[in-house]
């Protein structure tokens, strides 16, 4: 009786070893890219035009960016930036604002070209944990497959 109790206690903490907590003072782009990695997503480490780190990746064919702010000599960063472009023009301003009034995560602005960007920010400074970095990840790939619905209308 008591093997069954602790075969059950380890099965249940085995999901949670692969969740970790995340260094105090920000991510490196190993720590995002090894989460996005475990999750399925290819990913591409590079730098920004600030030199900072950034990943670009894609989700059911949207490619998409992390971009990294707040980074520190040791190139821990404290947040995260979700981006994504498109180069549609089948949304105005109005359509904007009404993605922004009616959808918590994601906002979506106009560029130059008047072609839309949706971004999301997460803040990791204080620390995060790995599940945590999963859950916006997922959360990301949900506001970008909704998105494109949206501006297929």
């Amino acid at each position: 009786m008591r093997w069954y109790h602790i075969s059950t206690v380890l099965l249940a903490l085995a999901p949670a070893a692969w969740a970790g907590p995340l260094t105090d003072g920000g991510v490196t782009a190993d720590d995002v890219a090894q989460v996005m990695a475990a999750q399925g997503l290819k990913t591409e480490v590079t730098t920004d035009k600030d030199g900072d780190p950034l990943i670009r990746t894609s989700y059911k064919g949207t490619k998409y960016g992390v971009f990294f702010y707040g980074c520190n000599a040791k190139s821990r960063c404290n947040s995260i930036q979700f981006s994504a472009g498109f180069s549609v023009k089948s949304i105005d301003a109005e359509k904007a604002g009404q993605w922004n009034r009616t959808k918590r995560f994601g906002r979506v602005y106009l560029d130059d070209d008047l072609e839309p960007w949706i971004e999301m920010d997460m803040d990791v400074e204080r620390g995060a944990t790995t599940e945590a970095l999963a859950n916006n990840f997922d959360r990301w790939n949900g506001v970008i497959a909704e998105f494109n619905k949206f501006i297929a209308k």
